[in-house]
């Protein structure tokens, strides 16, 4: 052979390794593998069936379908998009979905289902209220934690009941999984205002927010009743309205919070029914944006657990667009958290100091940015699915990065605080 003959093979046979290569790379990029375990029992989960679902244009767009083999393995092949990608896996009658991020294998865990869970309770409960010259308005919230031992989920019609005052209107109805974001469902109505709400409650915590209206033309009392035991309440309200409890001594003194005064109740745990109260006085919380910019506070264990995941209940009720933009909701759950753990310490150093608590760095990091991040994230997801406006979009975006600049920048303040805590 030649030397021309040879150089020219040489050449032919690079072009020929990278075309190969080519075409591994894109059949890689076309390929969604995984592994479905099953938490409860700590075994592959096999028989699940997978779905590979396409968000594109607000929807979700079934690209395949596959079920789970004995070793709980799954793989789909897809034409490649820049659209993101959901992995959903159906377990007894209850979804769990996986965000693609990434090319590696998908671990993803599901968890077997239970009609009831002994000794449910909630870590904190929040009830907002605010009102004009007719309207009492009123947004109750709370976290209900899954702690079940081995971890399985509650799976049923009436996996949380609420009821509202009479004559009240019901405004929407919100659910945020552990893992997820909030997405609106459709409560069943037992009877005038009582209602179930069937959304499964996976291990962890899960929100549920309802809010309602009243007719309003003076001092309204409000009994409120809880779905389960709730470790810390509180009623925030504008400083322009009274509150006024009908049981003395059912209420700590309250404290002023991001533009809100916080009523705490000062029974923990609370259970059953709220003690009854008297809202007067006319006032409307901050908007969402003045929320967002406010400090956030230091604490460590807020109800929200930050993945990329979505979490959908049974029957996949549609994605709720105006929650990402109310980053109030975000912020108002850490407040609370903040001045029930201030209030407990205070109480708690009346009686004995405080012993000296040593953390590293990674403890430290207060988990609201993460919760922070998350909401960020979820904010992206709903801006290419087409759920904000580009102004909603900018403006969030925008309070979420200065609220994360404030914590991380006072993480140093942090950890001086907690290496040295004294009474």
């Amino acid at each position: 052979m030649s030397i021309c003959g040879a150089r020219t093979w040489g050449r032919n046979l690079v072009v020929c390794f990278v075309l190969l290569a080519g075409c591994s790379a894109a059949f890689a990029a076309d390929t969604i593998s995984g592994v479905v375990s099953n938490q409860t029992t700590a075994k592959p989960s096999a028989g699940d069936t997978v779905v590979l679902l396409r968000l594109a244009a607000g929807r979700e767009v079934e690209e395949g379908q596959t079920k789970t083999d004995a070793q709980g393995k799954f793989i789909f092949s897809f034409d490649a998009t820049t659209d993101q990608r959901l992995v959903r896996v159906l377990h007894q009658g209850v979804s769990y979905d996986h965000a693609v991020v990434g090319a590696g294998p998908l671990q993803l865990t599901v968890f077997d289902a239970v009609p009831k869970i002994a000794g449910l309770k909630g870590g904190i409960g929040i009830v907002r209220v605010e009102s004009d010259k007719t309207t009492l308005k009123v947004t109750e919230m709370y976290a209900i934690t899954n702690s079940s031992t081995p971890p399985v989920t509650q799976s049923g019609p009436h996996n949380f009941e609420f009821s509202t005052p009479p004559h009240s209107v019901l405004d929407f109805v919100q659910v945020m999984g552990p893992k997820a974001s909030w997405v609106s469902v459709h409560p069943a109505q037992v009877r005038p205002g009582q209602y179930n709400i069937d959304f499964p409650m996976r291990p962890g915590d899960t929100l549920f927010k309802f809010a309602y209206h009243l007719p309003y033309a003076g001092p309204t009392a409000l009994r409120l009743n809880l779905a389960y035991p709730i470790q810390r309440f509180a009623v925030l309200h504008p400083p322009s309205m009274s509150f006024k409890p009908l049981r003395s001594g059912a209420f700590a003194k309250p404290a002023l919070a991001a533009d809100l005064l916080v009523e705490e109740a000062v029974a923990h745990p609370l259970a059953g029914v709220v003690p009854a109260f008297e809202i007067s006085g006319i006032g409307a919380a901050p908007p969402p944006a003045t929320a967002a910019k406010a400090s956030p506070p230091p604490f460590s264990a807020p109800p929200v657990a930050a993945d990329t995941s979505a979490a959908h209940s049974s029957n996949n009720p549609s994605a709720a667009p105006e929650v990402s933009k109310n980053v109030w909701w975000l912020l108002i759950p850490g407040i609370a958290i903040a001045l029930s753990v201030a209030l407990f310490g205070v109480r708690r150093s009346e009686n004995k100091p405080a012993p000296v608590v040593k953390m590293d760095d990674s403890v430290l990091r207060p988990s609201f940015v993460d919760a922070l991040k998350e909401e960020l994230f979820q904010l992206e997801s709903d801006r290419l699915r087409g759920l904000v406006s580009p102004e909603e979009y900018a403006d969030t975006k925008q309070a979420l990065n200065q609220s994360i600049q404030r914590a991380m920048s006072r993480n140093g303040s942090y950890n001086r605080v907690f290496k040295s805590q004294k009474a």
